[in-house]
């Protein structure tokens, strides 16, 4: 058996798991020989002191779970082993953004534009603190009433802070006949409610 008088690094720290809350944290079990006393863990961003946590001896010695994080946030991971006397290893770290949640407001200021043939919808996007995200695209459910499709329109080069109105024409509908116009709008984590 190897005796270690030093505490080894972590080695292949990465991130296993992200929820709108938790990040879950693994890395390569430590050599033969070495016991975990236990281990010091910290995960921090740009608007909170941190969440700090040490996982006792007797639990898994290869992951860590930070639990009861806000969504839609970068954190940074500090992670080190500690031996059963106390003393520490180096630190090593990782990031990862947590999942954040399906848009919460509807697109503002839908408006339909009717033509012969053709119909124009135009829309901006949910309001900024709606979004809980970047607005991806848009699902338009469309059709004759009684009779809907799905649409699914992609945001030209999207950004957190996109407002610019958006539009799509329908064409070649029929004359004289009544269409119906559902949307609503998606981020990555899904789809938020329909107008």
């Amino acid at each position: 058996m190897v005796m270690f008088t030093t505490i080894p690094d972590v080695q292949n720290l990465r991130v296993s798991e992200v929820t709108t809350s938790t990040i879950n944290i693994t890395w390569d079990a430590p050599p033969d020989g070495y016991t975990v006393g236990n281990r010091y863990a910290e995960a921090t961003d740009s608007s909170t002191e941190g969440t700090r946590t040490r996982t006792p001896t007797g639990a898994p010695q290869d992951e860590h779970i930070f639990s009861k994080l806000n969504s839609f946030r970068e954190y940074r991971m500090f992670f080190r082993l500690r031996d059963s006397g106390g003393n520490e290893g180096s630190y090593s770290n990782t990031t990862a953004t947590t999942l954040g949640k399906a848009p919460r407001g509807q697109p503002r200021n839908f408006n339909i534009i009717p033509n012969i043939t053709f119909i124009t919808v135009e829309w901006r996007a949910p309001d900024l603190w709606k979004r809980n995200g970047i607005i991806t695209h848009y699902i338009i459910e469309w059709g004759e009433i009684g009779s809907l499709t799905t649409l699914n329109y992609s945001v030209p080069n999207p950004t957190f802070n996109t407002t610019d109105d958006q539009r799509y024409t329908f064409r070649d509908l029929k004359p004289n006949t009544e269409y119906a116009f559902n949307i609503a709008a998606v981020n990555i984590n899904g789809t938020g409610p329909v107008l």
